[in-house]
């Protein structure tokens, strides 16, 4: 498992992968700065939730789309040489390709997770919302993270076993695009859907908010093994 992991680690240093993982947080970022600089006035009293609520609006959209971009960039590197072949007739475990496809997306989904974070936190105080509320925007940035390991889970899976990534791309920018829709309208059948999860898990809602990150890992758990098991049968 390690040394594919470190092999697919070191495909992506000549990708834009780790520049879209600088540049987004970025550009997450100073949309706040922009929605700030206009309203000063007006979202300066509200404090560090009212930064949370506003980041709320962009981030399950923005979280998505990043998964959705990043596990079709993962899978597309083996797509673009044909190499599934070669890797599944490897003396290893078939389930291993998938795994460690999963975590390096994990872990570069961390990096950009971290850097919004900091990035939050810079704006904030920049714009001097008072106190730095450190456990508020920490909840913010990685509850909805936590809760979108589903998302993860069902875009690596369909970005693997599907060559045209026009699929899976699609797949999740229309998952990205209603994950708020599919969070705040009235029918409960609609929160069962893993891209409601990403915005039910932000601080900012009223209620239990906790239960959407345990859920979420958990359903990506069970996912995970299952998404595996299917790769490691199915014939490249």
């Amino acid at each position: 498992m390690i040394r594919v992991l470190i092999s697919d680690a070191r495909k992506i240093k000549g990708t834009w992968i780790p520049w879209l993982l600088l540049i987004a947080p970025f550009a997450f970022c100073g949309i706040q700065v922009v929605n700030y600089l206009t309203r000063l006035e007006l979202l300066q009293p509200l404090g560090w939730m009212g930064l949370m609520a506003w980041t709320n609006y962009f981030w399950p959209v923005t979280l998505i789309l990043g998964i959705t971009i990043l596990a079709s960039m993962l899978s597309g590197l083996e797509h673009d040489a044909k190499a599934w072949k070669l890797i599944l007739s490897l003396p290893i475990n078939r389930l291993t390709p998938f795994f460690s496809k999963f975590l390096l997306l994990f872990y570069s989904l961390t990096i950009f997770v971290c850097l919004t974070f900091v990035g939050l936190v810079i704006v904030g105080n920049v714009f001097d919302l008072g106190p730095t509320h450190w456990s508020l925007v920490a909840r913010q940035m990685f509850y909805p993270f936590f809760a979108s390991m589903p998302v993860m889970v069902l875009q690596l899976w369909l970005s693997m076993i599907i060559r045209n990534q026009a699929i899976p791309l699609t797949v999740g920018i229309v998952g990205a695009t209603l994950s708020l829709f599919l969070a705040y309208s009235p029918p409960l059948v609609l929160k069962l859907f893993p891209w409601a999860y990403v915005p039910l898990a932000s601080p900012v809602n009223e209620g239990s908010y906790v239960q959407w990150p345990l859920v979420g890992t958990m359903l990506g758990f069970l996912l995970l093994i299952a998404g595996g098991l299917h790769f490691s049968k199915r014939e490249i």
